[in-house]
């Protein structure tokens, strides 16, 4: 079913907060846990479950398609809705994680101040406040302009430690970066500066295979440029996730996957999840709180969204759009309950709506689980193929929601 745009266009500006009540107990099961994986005060309406199996062992397969290369994980955007602290803790310990790049200076300085000991690449700019606590912290800060590169040496008056830096380079993507045809002199100027320490050199590739190569040539003209005049540009990196997967020129020193790590690829249907099989790593769990049996004729939403052709028992939950469930759900997406699937039929801000049929043995409190790795139609793969959308727009749930971390499913 296709989204009536008048009202739902309007909503999607509202911010609205789900409520929170008491989860029950047997939520929790066996599985040992710490104490940052309990919700506040041990409730919650809808939550996310990560899996520290399932995100090992994507690390060590993402390794693997790189020629066991290490990886430095891309948990910007919060982990794309999933927690950065959260699967930062749990990578962590992974051997064949080299560390962790965000785009936020206050993300990064959370990461250390969770416990986190791996490198932490700060992709972005941050405020000059922050400067002492980001190299107090041992986090490496991005060279994109002579500006970052003028903010960055002020640093040095008032610091004892040397800085680590990161050679951001523009080849191609246009949006961050020094611009490849200036990154020599820029480059040059960084090495030749007192209490700094180029750590990485990177740049960030275009999806277009063809263009991608020409940005590889680019940069590897320019680093082997800068190694001729003795500038010691650290390990490099260019590869997302997307030409990780088909461009092993990309591999370089080390990947930078996002959704990767996640278990999901960029799009539906690649042929590389055959080969590379990654781990759901976590699940989108909701509990009903409303159940009722609409007759025909009746309609659910604002927009009169769905029409009930016949007598159906409808299940409300406390989840929507509101709080980063993708609302194409109600174009095709299922959702597991009971060990039965049922159609999602309605997405808005606060609720989503499944249809369970003209007789049902579904309580209010049963739990649902929206994403995981239960049935192949709820996986993250699965879900974009049921609605036909891109991958990437399931990934982008609040922070709010809480979550609990397990040693596997």
């Amino acid at each position: 079913m296709l989204m009536d745009t008048s009202r739902r266009k309007f909503m999607e500006y509202a911010a609205i907060t789900a409520s929170v009540v008491a989860l029950p107990s047997s939520l929790w099961g066996s599985t040992a846990r710490s104490k940052f994986d309990l919700p506040k005060e041990n409730s919650a309406d809808f939550w996310l479950e990560l899996s520290r199996k399932a995100y090992h062992k994507n690390a060590e397969i993402i390794s693997t398609m790189a020629n066991q290369k290490p990886v430095l994980a891309v948990i910007k955007n919060n982990a794309y809705g999933l927690g950065d602290v959260e699967v930062a803790k749990i990578l962590d310990t992974s051997v064949h994680i080299e560390g962790f790049a965000l785009v936020k200076a206050d993300r990064a300085l959370a990461l250390r101040k969770a416990g986190i000991k791996k490198n932490i690449l700060l992709m972005g700019d941050f405020d000059e406040s922050l400067g002492q606590d980001l190299v107090e912290n041992d986090i490496v800060l991005s060279i994109f302009s002579a500006h970052a590169l003028q903010k960055i040496k002020s640093l040095c008056n008032n610091s004892k430690k040397q800085i680590s830096t990161a050679l951001y380079i523009d080849t191609g993507l246009g949006r961050m970066g020094i611009p490849f045809n200036q990154a020599f002199e820029l480059a040059t100027a960084a090495s030749g500066s007192l209490g700094l320490n180029i750590k990485y050199t990177f740049s960030t590739l275009t999806t277009p295979k063809d263009f991608a190569k020409e940005q590889i040539r680019i940069f590897n003209e320019l680093i082997q440029e800068l190694s001729r005049e003795g500038v010691n540009v650290g390990k490099t990196h260019l590869a997302p996730s997307f030409s990780l997967i088909d461009l092993p020129s990309s591999h370089q020193d080390m990947v930078r996957p996002g959704i990767l790590i996640h278990g999901s690829y960029p799009l539906a249907n690649m042929d590389a999840s055959k080969k590379w099989p990654l781990m759901p790593t976590y699940r989108l769990k909701s509990r009903v709180m409303r159940l009722e049996k609409l007759s025909a004729g009746d309609t659910i939403g604002f927009s009169r969204f769905y029409k009930v052709i016949k007598d159906e028992w409808i299940a409300t939950l406390p989840i929507g759009w509101g709080d980063g469930y993708d609302s194409g759900a109600e174009n095709g997406a299922k959702v597991l309950l009971n060990g039965a699937l049922y159609p999602v039929i309605n997405v808005n801000a606060n609720h989503t709506n499944i249809s369970l049929g003209a007789n049902t043995m579904v309580k209010v409190g049963d739990i649902a689980t929206l994403i995981g790795p239960e049935k192949p139609e709820i996986t993250p793969e699965g879900f974009g193929k049921l609605v036909k959308r891109h991958n990437y727009l399931q990934i982008n749930y609040k922070e709010s929601i809480p979550k609990l971390i397990f040693d596997v499913f």
